[in-house]
């Protein structure tokens, strides 16, 4: 039988036959096949697989993507972008030679004043691209997908909207900033209605999609255990913002979620109608679906430690069967709603109505602004529990709160903050981890992302979330205490007693604070009363201030309102600058059976670490911070007093000590906003207990801040500093009407410039501190210097064309100097304007 000749495919099957035992034969065979054929795209993709060069590899991939347009072969070439590709020996046969130099060089055509002037065009076109792409944070990566599902259409499509508004607000933001990793991030919205079968569809078709790298929600527990199985057979990890169901995470190790979940907020309710409303019986009336069963549940089981649950009444559309239920009960028996708004609003209403004056609690669901608003004046003895009290959001939250409100129109709801905690710790472990974002790596990435999420344990590996450090339970429920919150008539405030989760640094420690009562056991969970002191700051003056070493002074009103004892008002400002200053004696102490309330005046100088990179355009943050000297943020915190929350922000930069007044009498700078919030400071280490070790939680502090945001009056500071500039400015600019032969006079205005805005600059920075970083007026003095320079040269190069008798080359170069001079004083004056106005 006649032997078959070598072909391009022969070759090319010999050579894979042998890549792994001689890939230089392989490689070798390869060249001969493609020396057959250029075209045979299998020879240049197994090429590209044996090469070990890169830039052979791109050289080759580029050839076989040239051939065949493939997405595998486009993914590889993508991911060498950046390298200059080389043919590798074996394919330089068939590759085209380079052309031969020319003999002898074209004669130089000079160029018109037009081709110049089109040259100019095209180069600011392509920088003003290049810029504008860089100040917007454009990115050109694959994007990242993440799943928003939630009932926009289904029993609270108000708290759906809020999910959603939460996490668009995090993204237009990051997306500005450059996305994650370079990638932007793209929100994929779906709306299950709150029914199961359309969640489990919905779940289905982000499983075939294949998009979504996780998923935030579902709303409700019913969706969240519909889809929980097909989440984790296709191992997408999932995030609810606001299903508090246990099933939800206990039955999947993919399933997370960013609040706390029934089992917590059922410990919390029982122990908050025990120990705070000393009720030892309590009748619950729940929603008769899988949340309200779910609530009632977990609450029935936690209060069993204390009392009895006397009556469990569910609810579905018709409530008066469960007021009638109620009013028969022994009179003063508090009442746990497990609803959700539209049962609660009839319930809170219908109990009132028929006389039933007992307290009543209520699960998280209620624990909104809309659900106390739609109530209407029936909101007397009404404890609500929620992820988030407005009134003791920490700063970064409160401006966030300020933000959304600004932007919507509308208070934020809890689900808003929970939602953008569940966005953001995904990005953090994606971060943290430095998962790399590529498409043909989703599912190792989303293994990656699970095991990251599980890894925040305990409050030492936790992420710093919007509400607070946010980390994991073993079953994947946020470890985050409950707020209880009451209504002052017109709006939520914080109760005056609150509970928070306990970690005792010691057995010895906990067998005591057991004995004493002071913590409360409630299976394996410990829970501890905190003292609520209602804060309030009023501002009369601050003045002084010294940028160099950053103090100031300040004169203001502050008042503590609490019930308990009176190491509340044991407190000292953390930032004074003297360490030992105190409050003094009250100018009021009033103590009635409603509580205490203590005024006193505070007049000192107080320090905080100024930012100049922005002067003298900067703002600086001038700070009143106190905290309990003794008491830890597990036994007091201080929340802000409904007083400065029923004031207009305007309200606040008017002075406490004279109505007429502003607070502001710092010269030449100006009073922007006064805000008021708290935060918790301290540290998560044993901090050298070693009996603690594997146990202690650290030691954190409850801080309370007044904070004056003040702004340069920037005007007349630019004025009488830079006056002396423009001048400068000026002169230089007349250095380039002189003649070109006359270049000595020329030169020494440019260097008279030079030393004479370093002088300038000198004097304008002597009031800041010794800083590492440049200012921005810096960057403006050194753009003159640079411009100065640029004349001086400018000088002497036309010397010397006019000494070469080189007229029309001088003459342009006079011409685009005198031009690109304001040019460029107009392109620095322009980027200020963009960067600071």
């Amino acid at each position: 039988m006649p032997e078959k000749p070598d072909t391009a495919v022969t070759l090319t099957h010999r050579a894979i036959s042998l890549r792994a035992t001689d890939p230089q034969a392989a490689r070798e065979l390869l060249g001969v096949a493609l020396a057959n054929d250029a075209e045979y795209e299998p020879a240049w993709r197994w090429l590209a697989e044996l090469v070990t060069d890169n830039a052979e590899r791109l050289f080759c991939l580029d050839k076989a993507y040239a051939i065949k347009a493939d997405p595998d072969t486009d993914r590889a070439r993508r991911a060498l972008r950046g390298i200059q590709p080389t043919a590798p020996v074996e394919a330089r046969d068939v590759v085209e030679p380079p052309r031969p130099h020319p003999v002898a060089p074209p004669a130089r055509r000079r160029r018109r004043p037009k081709d110049l002037i089109a040259i100019g065009v095209v180069v600011l076109v392509v920088l003003t691209t290049v810029g504008v792409w860089t100040a917007t944070g454009s990115v050109g990566d694959d994007p990242v997908h993440v799943a928003l599902v939630a009932g926009m259409t289904g029993r609270d499509p108000a708290a759906a909207a809020h999910l959603e508004r939460g996490v668009r607000m995090r993204l237009d933001d990051l997306n500005a900033d450059g996305g994650i990793n370079g990638h932007p991030v793209e929100l994929l919205v779906y709306d299950d209605a709150d029914q199961p079968d359309r969640a489990k569809q919905i779940a289905e078709e982000i499983v075939r999609e294949d998009k979504a790298l996780y998923v935030i929600g579902h709303g409700v527990t019913v969706t969240s255990l519909a889809a929980s199985p097909l989440y984790r057979a296709a191992g997408i990890p999932a995030i609810t913002p606001s299903a508090s169901g246990a099933g939800v995470t206990d039955g999947s190790e993919w399933y997370f979620r960013s609040m706390f979940g029934d089992r917590t907020q059922g410990d919390f309710l029982a122990a908050y109608a025990s120990r705070v409303l000393h009720a030892d019986r309590v009748a619950v009336v729940y929603d008769d679906n899988e949340s309200g069963r779910s609530a009632h549940a977990a609450f029935a089981d936690s209060f069993g430690r204390f009392g009895e649950v006397v009556a469990a009444l569910p609810v579905t559309d018709d409530p008066q069967a469960a007021i009638d239920q109620v009013k028969a009960l022994a009179p003063g028996t508090p009442v746990l709603l497990a609803t959700e708004e539209r049962n609660g609003v009839p319930l809170v209403k219908g109990l009132r109505g028929a006389g039933i004056d007992a307290p009543i609690l209520g699960t998280a669901a209620l624990g909104t602004t809309a659900f106390h608003a739609a109530l209407g004046g029936a909101t007397r003895d009404l404890h609500l529990a929620t992820p988030m009290a407005h009134d003791s959001l920490s700063g970064p939250a409160l401006t966030w709160a300020e933000n959304y409100q600004r932007r919507y129109g509308e208070r934020p709801r809890w689900h808003a903050a929970t939602a953008r905690q569940a966005l953001n710790v995904g990005l953090h472990v994606i971060t943290k981890n430095g998962i790399g974002l590529a498409p043909a790596n989703r599912a190792e990435d989303r293994k990656r992302l699970r095991d990251g999420l599980a890894a925040l344990k305990d409050r030492k590996n936790a992420f710093p979330a919007l509400l607070g450090p946010l980390y994991f339970t073993a079953n994947g429920s946020a470890q985050m205490p409950v707020s209880f919150v009451t209504s002052d008539g017109s709006r939520l405030v914080s109760a005056p007693v609150q509970l928070t989760i306990y970690e005792p640094p010691s057995e010895q420690v906990l067998s005591a604070a057991l004995a004493d009562g002071t913590v409360i056991a409630i299976g394996d969970r410990y829970l501890t009363r905190r003292q609520v002191v209602a804060t309030g700051i009023n501002l009369n003056e601050v003045r002084d201030l010294d940028t160099r070493d950053g103090t100031y002074f300040v004169d203001f009103f502050l008042w503590l309102k609490y019930t308990g004892p009176h190491t509340a008002a044991d407190v000292q400002f953390v930032n004074a600058v003297k360490p030992d200053l105190k409050l003094g004696d009250p100018l009021r102490d009033v103590t009635g059976p409603d509580g205490t309330y203590r005024l006193y005046r505070v007049a000192d100088r107080f320090k905080n670490g100024f930012e100049f990179r922005g002067f003298p355009f900067d703002h600086q943050h001038l700070k009143v911070v106190l905290q309990n000297r003794t008491r830890t943020a597990d036994q007091v915190v201080y929340v802000t007093d409904k007083e400065i929350l029923d004031k207009p922000a305007e309200h606040h930069l008017r002075s406490g000590a004279d109505a007429e007044a502003g607070i502001n009498a710092i010269p030449n700078w100006l009073a922007t906003s006064a805000r008021f919030f708290q935060r918790t400071v301290g540290s998560s280490d044993a901090l050298g207990d070693g009996s603690a070790a594997g146990t202690a939680d650290g030691i954190y502090y409850s801080q309370y801040t007044g904070e004056v945001e003040i702004v340069r009056d920037t005007l007349p500071f630019l004025l009488k500093n830079l006056l002396p500039l423009v001048l400068l400015i000026c002169v230089t600019y007349l250095s380039l009407f002189f003649k070109a032969s006359d270049g000595t006079a020329p030169v020494s205005m440019g260097i008279t410039a030079i030393l004479s805005t370093a002088v300038l600059l000198n004097n304008v920075t002597s009031q800041l501190p010794s800083v590492s970083y440049t200012v921005a007026l810096e960057w403006g003095y050194y753009a003159f210097i640079l411009l100065a320079v640029g004349c001086v040269l400018v000088a002497m190069l036309r010397k010397r064309m006019a000494s070469l008798q080189r007229d029309d080359a001088e003459r342009r170069l006079s011409r685009a100097a005198r031009v690109g001079y304001p040019v460029y004083l107009l392109g620095v004056l322009a980027t200020y304007l963009v960067v600071f106005a």
